[in-house]
């Protein structure tokens, strides 16, 4: 085995094919996708538009020193 770098193999690392081996697989969040409008009667296509995600937010400390939760959306 020959050593690579500051003394890694990186061919224990990857595969054949030179991408890496094992991981975790990542799951992308919903967009919470709707039709737009003005695409309704279009000839073209329909576009979407991402509405976001909400979620109850509350604060820490100085930032938001009430702590009563506030709506945000996530885009």
């Amino acid at each position: 085995m020959t050593k690579e770098g500051k003394g890694v193999n990186f061919k224990q690392l990857v595969n054949k094919d030179g991408y890496a081996k094992g991981g975790v697989t990542v799951e992308v969040a919903s967009q919470n996708l709707h039709l737009d409008p003005r695409s309704k009667s279009s000839i073209r296509g329909r576009n979407h538009i991402a509405q976001g995600d909400t979620n109850n937010v509350r604060g820490t400390k100085a930032i938001r020193a009430d702590k009563k939760p506030v709506k945000v959306t996530w885009f």
